[in-house]
């Protein structure tokens, strides 16, 4: 459990997120100087281990026919886990939770998914250009989820980490695959929570004393 923490730690200090804890400085160091494809696979790996520890099996290499998208997101809350797999003749979309360390499950579910829904997320994932897109930047934000999104479509597999950041395309596909698992806010709730954070905002900041 102990080199578990220590790994993910070194992957969110990267995004500058709070998450796991680092208990290795010079571990920190050696990374901040690895080529960003290295980081990049080092990141993979340990997305791996907790797909493992949460029974969700990998994407990477599928049977012919078979197709699927897959979005892993850890943040200060509990992880969760959203495939969706697909062939020509069923479509399915999984959802796991995990509790806060990503070793085991907290709750699962299952639904199928409708060809319309499904062609709507391939448009989407066209018209964000994601296989295009770099697979890592070194982006820092103060706090919230990291996304680690796989596609594999006609045997075709890339995969992507970010912050999950409002307005960028790796959200939009996030955000639609959430709410293909029943998971997800409506546009109506988002904007409501976005006024509520802005109100709160407002709220804490401090007067500005004049001299």
């Amino acid at each position: 459990m102990k080199s578990r923490n220590l790994i993910m730690g070194l992957i969110l200090i990267i995004f500058s997120i709070s998450f796991f804890s680092l208990k290795k400085s010079g571990e920190k160091d050696e990374l901040k100087h690895q080529p960003s494809e290295d980081v990049f696979q080092f990141i993979c790996d340990q997305y791996s281990e907790i797909c493992d520890a949460l029974n969700s099996e990998p994407i990477k290499n599928l049977p012919k026919g078979k197709n699927a998208v897959r979005l892993i997101s850890i943040s200060s809350s509990p992880c969760y886990i959203i495939k969706l797999v697909w062939t020509k003749h069923k479509r399915t979309i999984d959802f796991i939770e995990g509790d806060v360390d990503g070793t085991k499950v907290v709750r699962k579910k299952s639904l199928g998914v409708s060809k319309e829904s499904v062609n709507e997320l391939l448009a989407l994932i066209e018209e964000k250009d994601f296989y295009n897109q770099p697979e890592y930047l070194n982006i820092s934000v103060r706090d919230g989820e990291e996304w680690f999104v796989e596609v594999n479509i006609d045997g075709k597999y890339k995969a992507v980490v970010r912050p999950c950041l409002e307005h960028t395309f790796l959200y939009d596909i996030g955000r639609k695959l959430l709410r293909l698992a029943g998971e997800g806010m409506t546009d109506e709730e988002e904007e409501a929570a976005r006024k509520e954070l802005e109100e709160y905002r407002k709220s804490i900041k401090l007067p500005i004393k004049k001299r």
